[in-house]
């Protein structure tokens, strides 16, 4: 029985190793790497305090001649760890805010949010190190909680379509992406979680949600069963909308590859509630 697990595993891993190859290298050209004062530039910084004083700094992209009258996607951006602070800046990485890149924004213009998490605390209270765990035992965080509340008043204030509502998250921010995913399953159209990790029990809750989940198999911070579980446990129910790329001799670095897939941003863009 050991020796037939281990054949599937195997070919599972081959399978996704073959979606890198098709990776279009192409458009990694065509998005540009921009400095932080592009990023700063172009978005608004915004600090949210909540009824008991709590606060959070944000930072929004609307598209360039942002019409009201008209409807766009949202993507929810959760950064990592090396991004927390109060500085409303570090979280400007291309990872996180790339998409604000004019190619990507001629084809698909979106609104970005991205809040910043305060440093000694976590998108989700877990240890990174151990991969999956269980959602009924992990309270939400108070980060959460707040970029919840941001995300609500976005929602709310500007022309957002709401059948077109995106999350995705790198490390800490991936871990961040599945939690959001599996608290709010009716409100996401897609997700892009990367290098995170979940509760493959709440796979049930969330397998019809189209989720594209991204790990580098020599990941020494978030270990790649993180991302193994989730999918393997969502594929275990019928038309399930869940895939894995796996980078082949990756480690921690696989949202630098993630976020330049041309095929990743036509993908999300392209999906309905």
């Amino acid at each position: 029985m050991k020796q037939i697990i281990t054949f599937f595993c195997c070919l599972f891993i081959q399978f996704s190793y073959s979606q890198i190859n098709n990776i279009s290298k192409s458009y990694e050209t065509d998005i540009q790497e921009h400095d932080l004062s592009f990023y700063e530039k172009h978005t608004t910084a915004f600090v949210y305090t909540d009824d008991n004083g709590e606060q959070m700094p944000y930072r929004l992209f609307l598209p360039i001649n942002y019409n009201s009258k008209k409807k766009y996607p949202l993507v929810l951006a959760f950064h990592g760890a090396g991004s927390r602070g109060n500085d409303n800046t570090k979280q400007l990485r291309p990872w996180v805010a790339g998409w604000m890149d004019q190619q990507v924004q001629k084809e698909h213009p979106c609104i970005l949010l991205m809040p910043q998490c305060p440093v000694k605390q976590k998108w989700v209270n877990v240890d990174w190190r151990k991969g999956s765990y269980l959602f009924k035992e992990i309270p939400i965080s108070k980060p959460m909680k707040l970029s919840k509340e941001i995300f609500d008043i976005v929602l709310d204030e500007f022309s957002v379509d709401k059948n077109r509502v995106y999350v995705m998250g790198m490390s800490m921010g991936g871990y961040g992406t599945w939690n959001f995913v599996m608290r709010y399953p009716k409100i996401i159209a897609a997700a892009v979680p990367i290098c995170g990790a979940g509760d493959p029990s709440m796979a049930k809750k969330i397998k019809r949600i189209p989720i594209w989940a991204f790990h580098g198999d020599k990941d020494p911070t978030v270990p790649l069963s993180g991302s193994l579980d989730m999918i393997e446990s969502i594929k275990s129910y019928k038309k399930y909308k869940a895939r894995l790329t796996i980078y082949k001799d990756v480690g921690h670095n696989s949202y630098e590859l993630a976020w330049k897939n041309h095929k990743l941003i036509d993908w999300l863009f392209s999906q309905r509630k």
